[in-house]
């Protein structure tokens, strides 16, 4: 996978790339740094998150893919990961999403960034589905997955949840197309 690079609507240089195994400590920060509420978003919890799921989001198994973003520190001593995403390979033709924004950088395209990216990199593996649960009470998040093409739902096993999913093969970016214009690449 190529880096791609671009300047955030606060005109800080942000880099999407292949996440490493060295940037374990840096997602870590990253989810530590989250508020309640995104980290509740997140990972279902306010607590304590798992060592397996924070290891997941750098090195998400075989088949998965897992993404970050970096922008320069606000003290300007190198750069933070300011968000991730991931999909893990659930069975043959279907991969599970999961995507977290620092709360500085949220409602700024980041988050619809790494969407596109693992929705590109699923269709290139020949992945035929992409899924993911959202808390019902997330509703920017389904909103941006709407936007996204994707089928959102209440999960009916549990009324806390929805499902959202899209078929791979044959769909389309959003309205107004997924181009670096649309993000505010320059």
């Amino acid at each position: 996978m190529r880096e791609e690079s671009w300047t955030g609507r606060r005109g800080a240089h942000l880099t999407l790339r292949a996440a490493q195994a060295d940037d374990g400590m840096a997602v870590r920060e990253l989810v530590a740094c989250l508020s309640k509420e995104s980290r509740y978003f997140r990972f279902l919890t306010g607590g304590p998150i798992a060592n397996d799921s924070m290891d997941g989001m750098v090195t998400p198994g075989p088949g998965g893919v897992a993404l970050v973003v970096t922008a320069p520190r606000d003290d300007g001593e190198g750069l933070a990961v300011v968000a991730n995403g991931q999909y893990v390979v659930i069975d043959d033709h279907t991969a599970e999403f999961a995507v977290v924004v620092s709360d500085a950088w949220q409602g700024q395209g980041v988050g619809r960034r790494l969407i596109a990216r693992l929705l590109q990199l699923a269709r290139a593996a020949g992945l035929k589905v992409m899924r993911g649960d959202v808390l019902s009470e997330n509703r920017r998040m389904l909103a941006i997955l709407r936007d996204c093409g994707f089928s959102c739902r209440r999960n009916p096993d549990d009324s806390f949840l929805h499902e959202a999913t899209l078929a791979l093969a044959g769909a389309v970016a959003p309205a107004g197309g997924m181009t670096a214009d649309w993000f505010g690449a320059r």
